[in-house]
């Protein structure tokens, strides 16, 4: 049997397989140990797995004497903002996010809605090298049951100082793949007074997804076919948890997940300027956003909590991933979909002249490289091999990240499947053919 992908946002495999009820379990309860006892909010995603592995993290917490609050099916940045609330130990997500339906896992949460710091992935991986201290009968709690997540969430955001919740009628097509946008989306649109259409609402009897989970412009080709059918203002489509979002444009122009965050970065810092922070995999759609407003942009290594904690050492309140992910703080510091739909929602309020599509047109245009190659060997054994062969980087913080003329290159192994991600974006496409070319050769080399 294979292992479970451990990352710092938690576990995950595929479920039976790299991930069972059993890793679940054991996770779950060095998780209740790190954060002691108490109340740990538990939310899941719509796998259907997701029962299984809910009711294994849920055994693991009483085990270790926490108490479980179980929120249902909502998304991730739901089970960040309710684990934030006082009295909360933490919390867990039961998802594996973009990874198709087979997959499952758990998004570990903090008191503070970030997933684990440095320091705690620390003591957790401390934790789960040593034997779990059980509970006696006296000391196991019981298994309680919290509803309203989900509207609370969405009142939440909607009250957000920059949200613009009356003016231009608006019309929008979410694509929620089967998950956890079915509730949060009509929810969000509800309390900015939109008017919605959703596609793909439930997965599969089989327990798949009704598209490919990951929100790119590759899965998103009915959303864009149901935006110019519907004469609809913007299209969103969404990853099963919630987290990510990617835009279609009015006329039915899958402009994609990278323009979420330098529109967001756009609309936040013409009200607020300041620094901001993006992943080394992010666009520089991000920069030329923030420089519209005299604002510099900071770069992490990718993941949701290194971004944060870039956010906290520079200062900056909104920043996010290429992806679809952004952060606002005036929120809470985790991705979140019902920010980004917002924020596009207020700009287009704002601006009642203004379509997407000239919105996405008065950006820079840039071509983007996303590729991902199975690869199970030593990546440092890679890197060296491709200093050799590409030069210098400019970045070894996560992977290897290069500057080019006109763009960047970055090569890093993933944390979340056994794969190397090729990330490149250039104004000038012999520039991203020749380092992708490089990366090949090297990756013969080490096959």
């Amino acid at each position: 049997m294979n292992k479970p992908i451990i990352s710092g946002s938690g576990i995950r495999g595929i479920f039976g397989d790299s991930f069972t009820v059993q890793d679940a379990c054991s996770f779950a309860a060095a998780f209740g140990e790190l954060v002691g006892p108490g109340r740990v909010v538990v939310g899941r995603d719509t796998r259907k797995s997701g029962p299984a592995v809910e009711a294994a993290v849920c055994a693991g917490l009483l085990g270790v004497g926490c108490t479980p609050v179980l929120l249902g099916v909502v998304t991730t940045p739901t089970v960040q903002l309710e684990a934030m609330k006082k009295g909360v130990s933490g919390g867990i997500a039961v998802t594996s996010s973009h990874n198709p339906g087979n997959w499952n896992a758990l998004k570990l949460i903090g008191s503070d809605g970030v997933f684990l710091r440095a320091e705690e992935r620390n003591r957790l991986t401390g934790l789960l090298a040593t034997e779990r201290k059980w509970t006696d009968y006296r000391g196991c709690s019981r298994t309680e049951i919290l509803e309203g997540s989900t509207a609370r969430h969405a009142e939440l955001v909607a009250e957000l100082p920059l949200a613009i919740k009356t003016g231009r009628k608006l019309k929008v097509v979410l694509d929620v793949t089967g998950a956890t946008a079915a509730l949060l989306g009509p929810a969000i649109m509800e309390a900015l007074d939109v008017e919605w259409e959703m596609i793909f609402p439930e997965m599969t009897p089989e327990g798949d997804f009704p598209r490919v989970a990951e929100p790119s412009t590759e899965s998103l080709t009915v959303l864009a076919e149901e935006v110019v059918k519907r004469d609809a203002d913007v299209g969103f489509g969404f990853d099963p948890d919630g987290d990510r979002l990617a835009l279609v444009d009015n006329t039915g122009r899958l402009i994609g997940e990278e323009y979420t965050v330098a529109m967001a970065l756009d609309y936040v810092l013409a009200h607020r300027a300041g620094p901001a922070v993006v992943n080394l995999s992010t666009s520089r759609l991000s920069e030329d956003a923030a420089g519209r407003h005299g604002c510099v942009v900071f770069r992490s290594p990718v993941g949701e909590v290194n971004v944060v904690e870039e956010m906290d050492r520079r200062g900056a309140d909104i920043g996010g991933e290429g992806n679809g992910g952004v952060i606002h703080r005036d929120c809470h510091l985790g991705r979140d979909s019902a920010v980004a739909m917002t924020y596009v929602i207020s700009y287009l309020r704002e601006h009642p002249e203004t379509t997407v599509s000239e919105w996405a047109d008065s950006f820079p245009e840039y071509i983007n490289v996303k590729r991902k190659v199975e690869y199970t060997g030593d990546f440092s054994r890679m890197a060296v091999l491709l200093e050799q062969y590409m030069g210098q980087p400019d970045d070894t913080s996560d992977g290897l990240w290069w500057r080019r003329e006109g763009g960047w290159v970055h090569i890093r192994p993933s944390g979340t499947e056994p794969v190397v991600r090729f990330i490149a974006e250039n104004t000038a496409q012999e520039v991203l053919d020749n380092d992708y070319a490089l990366f090949r050769k090297v990756l013969k080399c080490v096959e």
